[in-house]
């Protein structure tokens, strides 16, 4: 199978989390493209988004909900508990609830890297604001939270989600007033996965 990802990409990470920790990589070949100028990527995925996973059938997989749950399942089923009660530690809900809310920072946060790259007299300072506004909210929903034991998909999420902040400096003192967000963080970040797949790693 072949996995096409970018490096920095926190959606894609999420991903290359679930190939490590499950013992993937021998299957799993890892494809660094750039999603604005691969005409490759655009072969396999039409909407030229990160990641897609293609199969050894040429079958395609897109978006990185799909693709780690199949990866998931593929490995032995472990980051996405089964079904229970929404507010059950570590259950299927509150895994998937979690992981809406680490990939809506990830969406965010790229839109905010995006905007300022725009030329300078084209960029919306209201449209600055609302991305960091859903961050902000987000990560105080996240601070009273609590996280599992064993890691689910909601956990990866979060900490790609987090790790993208702090790769691109889009909020540099969201630490300061969310102890426990960020005492979980620095201990889920000491993972190999994590390790390994950090972006603060990249030139």
């Amino acid at each position: 199978m072949k996995l096409y990802m970018s490096p920095a990409s926190p959606f894609a990470r999420k991903a290359r989390i679930i190939v490590r920790e499950l013992d993937l990589a021998r299957l799993v070949e890892e494809i660094a493209v750039n999603p604005a100028t691969s005409e490759e990527l655009q072969r396999v995925n039409p909407l030229r988004k990160i990641p897609v996973l293609v199969l050894n059938d040429s079958s395609t997989l897109i978006d990185s909900k799909v693709i780690c749950e199949y990866l998931d399942d593929l490995g032995g089923g472990r980051f996405f508990p089964g079904a229970g009660p929404w507010g059950e530690p570590g259950g299927r809900w509150r895994a998937l609830t979690l992981q809406a809310l680490g990939d809506g920072i990830s969406e965010a946060a790229v839109a905010r890297v995006y905007e300022g790259r725009r030329p300078e007299g084209e960029r919306s300072q209201a449209a600055v604001d609302k991305y960091l506004g859903q961050i902000t909210r987000t990560l105080d929903v996240l601070e009273r939270a609590g996280f599992a034991e064993k890691p689910t998909i909601g956990e990866i999420a979060v900490a790609c989600g987090l790790g993208y902040l702090d790769f691109r400096e889009v909020m540099p003192g969201w630490r300061d007033a969310r102890p426990r967000l960020r005492d979980w963080y620095e201990a889920f970040c000491k993972y190999p996965a994590l390790q390994s797949t950090s972006p603060a790693s990249l030139p």
